[in-house]
């Protein structure tokens, strides 16, 4: 195709995906007639994301490593699905394997009302220890884990796009820690996997955003500061780690899982339509020091 076809090509498909201004400001994070991905479902994030997507109107499948959501929350996110008419599966998924993705993937798309629109990756280890001493097989786990299953399945996801034909928008969960090194703690594989994450949404959002016959998948990332959960409760013991976290950022504080629920309802929906291959920092101030 000439240069010239191809450009015009891109500018009638992208007038036609831009935003809606005759679309209310309340359905900018509605997500009506959308099916989202969420992996990572039966973690702290995971459940409280797709609790969110279900009180937005969305259905949601629901990946994670373990056999059964074991999440001390998951009655709510049922009760969220009944409450709001929404759909909810899950499905047990190794996101670092190739052929178990693509076979929960022929299994999930059987029984859609919605077509796929969204995905949010959850699904993510932490591990640290001094770098002299840190195994390298723990290192290929980070990188395996958080980066090649963040990969896997937006693979999936974006050809199920394309057999459908329809827009989409990608969040993958990335971490402050993907831009600065965390004081009082070893974590160069961690640290190292995020910013991967962050050059894996830049890198997609480029070729699924300006490919000509493919629907528009916009892919963002979102970046969290310091989150107060289970997950964190370890490390907040060591003497002076609270002082030292909370001191880090500007607002003096770790978040709660709950204050990621609008930055990610922003980007999967309609309000984020000019957005993508960006990062979405929610750190409160950490990295603007």
């Amino acid at each position: 195709m000439k240069e010239e076809n191809v450009h015009a090509t891109k500018f009638r498909e992208a007038k036609a995906s831009q935003g809606d201004p005759s679309t209310p400001v309340a359905n900018l994070f509605r997500l009506d007639g959308r099916t989202v991905v969420v992996t990572g479902a039966s973690g702290f994030l995971g459940t409280t994301v797709t609790e969110s997507v279900l009180e937005s109107g969305g259905d949601v499948i629901c990946l994670d490593v373990l056999d059964k959501p074991t999440a001390p929350s998951w009655s709510a996110v049922e009760d969220a699905a009944t409450k709001h008419n929404g759909r909810l599966w899950y499905y047990q998924c190794d996101m670092t394997d190739e052929e178990g993705v693509t076979k929960a993937f022929s299994a999930l798309v059987t029984n859609l009302r919605y077509p796929i629109r969204g995905l949010v990756t959850c699904a993510g280890v932490s591990d640290n220890g001094p770098a002299t001493e840190f195994p390298a097989e723990s290192f290929r786990r980070l990188l395996d884990i958080n980066v090649t299953g963040t990969f896997l399945v937006a693979q999936a996801v974006a050809k199920e796009v394309l057999k459908s034909g329809v827009t989409a928008s990608m969040v993958f969960i990335a971490s402050m820690s993907g831009y600065v090194s965390n004081k009082g703690v070893d974590t160069a594989g961690y640290n190292s996997s995020k910013a991967a994450v962050h050059q894996l949404s830049r890198s997609l959002a480029a070729e699924w955003g300006s490919r000509v016959g493919m629907p528009l998948i916009r892919v963002n990332s979102l970046s969290p500061g310091y989150i107060r959960t289970a997950a964190t409760a370890e490390a907040l013991q060591k003497p002076g780690m609270e002082s030292q976290w909370t001191g880090d950022n500007m607002l003096y504080r770790l978040s709660t899982v709950d204050e990621f629920r609008a930055p990610i309802l922003f980007l999967l929906g309609d309000g984020s339509s000019f957005m993508t291959g960006a990062d979405l920092r929610v750190d409160g101030g950490h990295c603007a020091w």
